[in-house]
């Protein structure tokens, strides 16, 4: 893994040092979306994902990114409506998708 791709050019040590500090976790981070996105049959919004892990960071987007990435998840061609008004894509297990 290229772990400059964690963390920005110009940021502060601080912010370096916690993106190193999740790489442990990465796997058993991925593996907690994959099993929200199982639990969720008909999508989910990365908003939806935050408040279910209680994280309002980009954690758990990016670990969804990383599965997109992977073709483990996928845009399920819906839109949600957020509580701002504004529109987000509707995620699901690229499984689930076929069976839709």
């Amino acid at each position: 893994m290229d772990f400059k791709k964690l963390f920005r050019r110009d940021s502060r040590q601080t912010s370096i040092e916690a993106a190193l500090s999740i790489v442990p976790a990465l796997t058993d981070i991925q593996n907690a979306v994959l099993a929200y996105a199982k639990s969720r049959p008909t999508g989910f919004t990365d908003d939806e994902m935050n408040r279910h892990f209680q994280s309002y960071g980009s954690t758990y987007r990016t670990r969804r990114a990383e599965l997109t990435a992977k073709n483990l998840i996928v845009d399920s061609g819906k839109l949600a409506r957020l509580p701002s008004g504004r529109n987000a894509t509707v995620w699901i297990l690229a499984d689930q998708k076929e069976q839709s």
